[in-house]
Parts: structure tokens; sequence; C-alpha cells
């Protein structure tokens, strides 16, 4: 991965510590430039720790040097202070229940200086990874993996024709039924969240219940609403959805607070964490291949495949079809 590597950053990393310490310096700093192009209209980009993490577990150091430097800053808020209550002092702000990470900003100009190549894809190591290699070299695709900052979710050079490649050629897919809305609940739960409603319209089909209860004209329209609920910055086609699952509402724009577009990312990284940094690195197959919230197995192995998927998930309806 070429970068520009402006001065003040060579300067700050090269006291980081020895040969080592610097490299995995100018992989972190390379993981920030590829999060800054995120940033928000005030400059500032998302930085989960389990991502810098993943690309070194020392992480905190060059972030913490990259700070004192003045190089890039936290965003912080204002928060009365615990032994004075006419202090306030600035705290940075993050929430790891609700998916709101710690945002930075550059306070220089990092379109200046030496153009270095970084070896920045620590991804290869990683048994997910392999196994999409694997299975990609399999069928005879192009070898083209890579992993998005926004949701954390696999693209690979299968995902947009497999339908018609593979179709009748002994595969299976593996997906969730009513995925994110069951996900959505599934994380209030965790956050002690209760709405009576919500989870009440689970007991038949999600998507039916909000015909019935909003008055919609079919399931199409309701799988739209949801979308629109849950990844718009307000707007929503039917507002009665509000009123219908109030707790969850409420919910939901709590993870808005910053930025709209945060309770989808946030979501995403939920399901991501289950369909690839869990089951597709976990599942006692060598082939497997990812579509955001499926699996792609060979038919032969797909019920070994759902009942390990079943046993780790017991609240998630998994589904088989075959393509």
């Amino acid at each position: 991965m070429k970068i520009i590597i402006p001065n003040e950053v060579i300067d700050c990393i090269s006291a980081t510590g020895n040969k080592t310490a610097q490299k995995n310096g100018y992989k972190i700093y390379a993981a920030l430039l590829r999060m800054n192009k995120r940033r928000n209209s005030h400059g500032y980009f998302p930085c989960p720790s389990e991502y810098l993490e993943s690309i070194n577990k020392r992480y905190s150091r060059t972030v913490k040097a990259l700070v004192k430097s003045g190089i890039i800053k936290p965003f912080t808020r204002p928060e009365q202070d615990k032994n004075d209550i006419f202090l306030s002092v600035d705290k940075r702000f993050y929430n790891v229940r609700k998916g709101i990470c710690i945002k930075y900003k550059f306070l220089i100009d990092i379109s200046k200086g030496r153009i270095e190549d970084i070896d920045f894809d620590n991804q290869r190591k990683l048994k997910w990874y392999k196994k999409v290699q694997h299975s990609l070299n399999e069928l005879g695709y192009e070898e083209s993996i890579s992993r998005d900052t926004f949701g954390r979710r696999v693209h690979h050079s299968a995902i947009a024709t497999y339908k018609e490649d593979l179709k009748e050629r002994g595969f299976a897919l593996i997906d969730a039924k009513c995925s994110q809305p069951k996900l959505l609940l599934k994380i209030l739960k965790e956050n002690g969240i209760t709405d009576t409603k919500y989870e009440e319209s689970f007991d038949l089909d999600f998507y039916s219940y909000l015909v019935k209860n909003l008055n919609l004209k079919d399931r199409t329209e309701a799988k739209d609403l949801f979308m629109f609920w849950l990844n718009s910055s307000g707007y929503v086609p039917n507002f009665k959805i509000h009123i219908l699952f109030p707790q969850a509402s409420s919910f939901i724009k709590s993870l808005k607070s910053k930025y709209y577009k945060d309770a989808s990312s946030f979501l995403q990284r939920i399901e991501a964490k289950i369909w690839i940094d869990d089951l597709l690195t976990n599942i006692p197959v060598d082939f497997a291949l990812p579509v955001h919230d499926c699996l792609i197995v060979r038919d032969k192995e797909v019920y070994e495949v759902l009942d390990y998927c079943k046993s780790k998930y017991e609240d998630i309806d998994f589904e088989v079809s075959f393509l």
C-alpha cells in the first residue's frame, strides 16, 4: 500500500522504538489514513480499536505518540468533573455498547511528504482470509479479497457473479432469515432494552407484522421501510413505525446521534463479527465464501455447516438454499 508520509510522522514514529516497532507504527498510520476516507464535515473519522488491533496488538503506542506529537487529535466533549461541580473537563467520547468508537482528526497536512510502500495486508495471516483464498483458487477466480472499513464486510471476486457461475454446480447457501431485524433484536436485548411490540413482531413473521400493523401494501414495502428506519438520516415513508416500536426507535436514534450512517455501520460490524470473524473462521470445512450475511459452501457439506452454525447461534434462524 503506497502512502504519503509527512516529515512530522517520520520523526514521530522514528522515536517509538526499534525497527520492528517503527514498521508496525507505519502500518497503524496507514490504517488511520484508510479510515480518514470516512471523515465527517468536521474532519473526524471513526477508528474502532478492534480494527487497529487487527493490524497490530500494540497499536496504542503509535496512536499515543501521534496524539502527543500533535499529528492527530481525538474527538472530545466536555463532562462535569466528578470532584468539582463547577469544573468541566474534555474527555474522549466513545460508547462500546452502542458501537460508538473513538474518532480522530488529522492536524497536519497529510498530502505532502515521502511516498512509501507499506506492507499493510495483515489479513493474509488470518484463517478466514486463507479459507476465502483457497475457495477462490479452487473455483478459478481471480484472487481479489478485501475488507471494508465501514461495516468490516469481506468483498471478493466471486460476489458479483456467483449466482450465475455456480448454478447447479454442487453449491449451497446458508443465510439468516430476517437477518438485520433479528440482529437488531439481539443487540437491544444485549443492551438491556425491552421493546415489547418489537419482540412480539417475531412471533410470526416480522415483515408481515409491519404490513398488518402499519397498513402497508406488501412485504417489499415493509422491507424498504425497515431499511429507511435503520439507515436514513431521519426520513421514513411511514412515521408510525416510531410509534409502533418506541424503545427500538430511541436506540436507533442514539446510534445516529453523531452521524446517521453510524447505525448501519454498527449493525454491519456486529454482523461481520458473527459471519466472518466467527463462523467463516471456525466452520469445520475448508471451502466457504462469504456474501455478507450468508456463506456459500459445498452442497455435500451444507448440513454439517448448518449444524455448526446453529450450535453457535441458537437465536439466528439459519436457512439453506441450493444454487
